[in-house]
């Protein structure tokens, strides 16, 4: 009896207010960072290459002697909590082991990513050519690529986003960062002092 009692004023109570009004699903805003600006490195590299100006660079330190000649770098976006990560290294009659090596790297994401699409990419006039990986899904990275000059030269990025990969809730992320790194691939040269020296 006491419980019927209880349903019956939850009831009449209920049924006292407004009726319901649809509303449409809310997404939370994400700001991205402006793409209108744009600089060099700020710091001496064997590639030159236009990063956004909201973005923070940090060069990384060599870990030995033996590879002394790489250069490593984030390019971190502090508000999106995105890095790219960048690797260099020159060419040595080591080409093929660099390319295999990178594209090695690349599939083993596609255990986790529910698709992945290639493109080659060419800017003769830089002597920049390479291959460009996206993938879909709830892979660890959403873009790879590497870039060589096919004899001095071998760079390869990585883009990391630093939270889960929900691949719905980073869409507006990842499109993003994928025309930043395509922007820098449109713009990346080789220092040439390098390619004198080595």
């Amino acid at each position: 009896m006491k419980h019927s009692l209880f349903i019956v004023l939850f009831a009449l109570l209920a049924s006292c207010s407004e009726d319901p009004v649809a509303r449409p699903n809310g997404h939370m805003r994400i700001g991205l960072p402006a793409q209108n600006t744009y600089t060099a490195l700020p710091f001496e590299a064997p590639f030159k290459l236009q990063i956004n100006a909201e973005a923070k660079a940090i060069k990384k330190d060599v870990l030995s002697d033996t590879n002394a000649a790489e250069f490593w770098m984030d390019l971190a976006y502090p508000s999106i909590l995105s890095t790219v990560q960048f690797t260099y290294k020159p060419v040595t009659e080591n080409l093929e082991e660099l390319v295999r090596d990178a594209q090695q790297l690349a599939y083993k994401h596609t255990v986790k990513a529910s698709g992945m699409r290639e493109q080659f990419f060419a800017y003769p006039e830089e002597g920049v050519y390479g291959l460009y990986y996206e993938f879909s899904g709830a892979s660890a990275t959403t873009t790879q690529f590497y870039a060589t000059d096919s004899t001095s030269h071998f760079l390869r990025g990585v883009l990391y986003h630093y939270s889960t990969p929900n691949a719905d809730s980073l869409a507006p992320v990842t499109q993003f960062m994928r025309d930043e790194v395509l922007k820098m691939i449109a713009t990346l040269k080789w220092d040439k002092a390098e390619e004198i020296e080595g």
